[in-house]
């Protein structure tokens, strides 16, 4: 019996702290763990290609999930205010972080994006508040309206010459940045 494209375990308790996607589920469908408060940690397969709009969103017990090489896609809000999450991983093949992805997760204090990002969504990373440096990787060609808003510890940021736009608010509330570069490509940059 073929397993189901997606998975949606809404019918599960929400108490469990520790769960395991079965292998052969291919995306993990909108809103499938929205509001598990004591969900500690999750194991996704390989199989999994897709993470959809808010599926984690405020799972604040969240410690530990590592995302498959085999994800494309991570949907608006997927993590958002998963405030124990305190590093997160997101694999090669993502090119776009959709908006409010990571927002929130205020315990986050390193992300690594990967070059093949081409996007960064609107307030993705914003009220990171701990969240002290990122590497932006050359190939993004676009930082949404208040993408890094309220990430109060970042200190520094580099932004690659192949932005053309930065929106608006993109760094507003982030009261410990020193040094931002700008590069000669950047085309607009938002209030």
């Amino acid at each position: 019996m073929d397993q189901p494209a997606y998975f949606f375990p809404f019918l599960a308790d929400k108490d469990v702290e520790n769960f395991v996607v079965p292998e052969g589920v291919v995306a993990i469908g909108s809103k499938s763990f929205f509001n598990w408060k004591n969900l500690r940690s999750i194991v996704l397969p390989e199989s999994v290609t897709s993470i959809g709009d808010y599926a984690f969103s405020n799972c604040p017990s969240l410690t530990s999930i590592k995302i498959p090489e085999s994800v494309k896609t991570i949907g608006g809000g997927a993590f958002c205010d998963c405030s124990s999450l305190t590093s997160i991983n997101i694999p090669e093949g993502v090119t776009s972080i959709g908006n409010r992805a990571f927002c929130g997760c205020s315990s986050l204090t390193s992300i690594n994006i990967p070059e093949g990002v081409k996007t960064i969504g609107d307030s993705a990373f914003c009220d990171c508040s701990f969240l002290t440096s990122i590497n932006i990787p050359e190939g993004v060609t676009s930082i949404g309206n208040r993408a890094f808003s309220a990430c109060r510890s970042l200190t520094s940021i580099n932004i690659p010459e192949s932005v053309t736009s930065i929106g608006n608010g993109a760094f507003g509330a982030c009261s410990s940045l020193t040094s931002i570069n700008i590069p000669e490509g950047v085309t607009s940059i938002g209030n």
